[in-house]
């Protein structure tokens, strides 16, 4: 990964401001609380552009890769994020997960991340691939007990006010990384007693 600035005076598109040769050596770019993973159908994820005074994380695929920006041709296509319903701060130190799928999701339900009871990221369903944050215990009050090196963080699905445990293949926190999970499903909660009666 190499932390890069944008230099130019407007926002401009990942798509536009890139060329295709640099999009070909690109995996993913991470911001500050957002990125976007290269698929085959494009950019997914809450970035969509690149702004001016900001740097981001380029994570390339070839061994070494020289561009430079267009400029921007026309207004930045840029995501508004909805504020989430847990609030959590912004670290130094994050990792992103690439959720594919969620079972029983729609449009407008929260998945949320977090280290115990600790809510440390949140993205909003769109529909499609997200990207939802987890941030690290960057070792000041702010992220006091958030994520440390190693860890799993649990995501749970924010529906209709009802938090729902999810399980799937979750990788260990690590910062600045990017991970795909294809799936995610509701936990069947296991009982916590049981009783045999006669017939």
């Amino acid at each position: 990964a190499n932390l890069i600035s944008y230099p130019l005076s407007e926002c401009g598109d990942i798509e536009d401001v890139l060329s295709g040769d640099a999009q070909d050596c690109l995996h993913a770019i991470a911001g500050e609380g957002q990125s976007a993973l290269n698929i085959e159908t494009g950019w997914a994820g809450a970035l969509t552009a690149l702004c001016p005074d900001k740097g981001y994380w380029f994570y390339n695929l070839c061994e070494d890769i020289e561009f430079t920006y267009n400029e921007p041709t026309s207004l930045a296509r840029q995501m508004e994020l909805s504020p989430s319903p847990y609030p959590y701060n912004q670290s130094s130190k994050q990792a992103f997960y690439f959720i594919e799928s969620v079972e029983n999701i729609d449009i407008g339900d929260w998945i949320l991340s977090f280290n115990g009871e600790t809510v440390i990221g949140a993205r909003e369903w769109q529909g499609s691939t997200i990207d939802v944050p987890a941030m690290g215990d960057d070792g000041t009050d702010f992220t006091e007990g958030y994520m440390q090196a190693g860890k799993i963080p649990s995501l749970k699905l924010l529906k209709d006010g009802k938090l729902i445990d999810l399980e799937g293949d979750i990788p260990a926190f690590e910062n600045n990384q990017l991970y795909m999970v294809s799936s995610l499903t509701e936990a069947i909660p296991l009982p916590e007693a049981f009783s045999l009666d006669r017939a």
